[in-house]
């Protein structure tokens, strides 16, 4: 597959299926919480095992992207979600739970590190950003899909089986154009070099992982624990205006990204986040208004997308190639750590507590935007060899 254009259009439409597949299984965890077919005693656990897999699944497929090839993860990953499928569909809750780990332990997360590699590697230096940017937003198109689901569907077998189907035609559609897309040139040609991650500049590395914790805990708190944690009968609605703020802030990074410095751009992010988290605690303890509530929810959910976006794009622009992936996947492992701590510590919170303590994961990744704007460089619109070849 010679044409770029030609590679560019497999790339986009068989990676936004997997992105997509994330966001819908990721969701499941919390929207699953107000389902009685799942006893109260799981809630912890729906809520902190798609992170878990999440987690060992980046782990595990990072070492075999960097190590074997881009290429072996995205057909070795489907295999296994279409056995969590199966598991899915059976009237356990235990095993359906198990079922749901195995989405995101494969195609629907775990394999993202090795999907960021690629995409940065192969995408032009002027569509990586943009198009990064525009990709990571089907997670959030996912997670809208499925609380959609939840929302209109009251009876579970139902809402179980339009799930499982709309599993299997995104599961099958992906591994079509996946099967086609051939082994990134930037790996091949990385394979003959002898540099260790252990050895990057801390420089590079420290502001990366201070904005990976904020990103991941930001955005999971909100859309996944604040709803089961404090407002039960509103979870679907809290998940629903969160990602649609979260696809405006998608196609606003999609546009802009390209256009200002990277630096610039995720100082952005983090002080609009950090402002309008702010805001959202000063109104919920002001106003007994949940219109008001919803409406910040949702314009928190714009900034969120935006530093998540954000943080996708510079963790394979940071990392070079022989260990992008692994790379990918330890840099974001404190934050996936962190949030299942958090999960568990945050559970008997009062909601004043609880949002102070996500407006301080704001302010850990606004500090992180801010030594990168202040000691990082600009990487927009630079080649990948390049990009290789900087060291700070």
């Amino acid at each position: 597959m010679e044409d770029y254009s030609k590679l560019r259009a497999y790339t986009l439409v068989s990676t936004s299926i997997s992105i997509f597949l994330y966001g819908f299984s990721v969701t499941l965890g919390s929207l699953l919480t107000q389902i009685s077919f799942y006893p109260k005693s799981m809630e912890l656990y729906l809520l902190i095992e798609p992170p878990v897999s999440l987690l060992l699944g980046n782990f595990l497929f990072s070492y075999v992207a960097d190590k074997y090839g881009r290429k072996p993860v995205l057909v070795i990953t489907p295999i296994l979600f279409s056995i969590g499928i199966l598991l899915f569909l059976l009237f356990n809750p235990y095993i359906s739970l198990i079922g749901i780990g195995l989405f995101l332990f494969s195609i629907a997360g775990g394999d993202e590190p090795a999907i960021i590699s690629y995409l940065t590697e192969n995408l032009s230096a002027n569509d990586r950003g943009r198009f990064i940017m525009l990709i990571t937003n089907f997670v959030n198109i996912g997670a809208l899909l499925s609380s959609i689901i939840f929302i209109f569907l009251e009876n579970y077998t139902i809402i179980k089986l339009t799930i499982t189907f709309i599993l299997i035609l995104s599961l099958t559609s992906s591994y079509f154009f996946r099967k086609k897309l051939p082994e990134s040139k930037v790996w091949v040609l990385s394979n003959s070099k002898n540099i260790s991650f252990i050895n990057e500049n801390h420089k590079r590395i420290l502001p990366l992982i201070l904005i990976s914790i904020s990103t991941i805990l930001t955005y999971g708190l909100i859309s996944w624990v604040i709803g089961p944690y404090y407002y039960p009968n509103l979870t679907y609605y809290i998940v629903f205006l969160f990602n649609l703020g979260n696809i405006a802030g998608g196609l606003l990074g999609y546009f802009i990204i390209s256009k200002i410095k990277r630096t610039s751009f995720t100082l952005f992010g983090f002080f609009g986040g950090s402002l309008t988290s702010l805001i959202l605690l000063l109104i919920v303890h002001s106003f007994n208004n949940y219109i008001l509530f919803l409406s910040l929810i949702l314009t928190n959910g714009i900034f969120t997308q935006l530093t998540w976006g954000t943080r996708l794009v510079l963790e394979g622009e940071l990392l070079r190639t022989k260990y992008r992936a692994t790379g990918i996947s330890v840099v974001r492992a404190s934050g996936w750590i962190i949030y299942i701590f958090s999960a568990i510590f945050t559970y008997s919170f009062s909601i004043a507590f609880f949002q102070i303590y996500d407006i301080l994961f704001w302010i850990i990744g606004l500090l992180g935007s801010a030594l990168w704007y202040t000691y990082g460089f600009d990487t927009n619109n630079l080649q990948i060899i390049k990009l290789d070849e900087i060291n700070l």
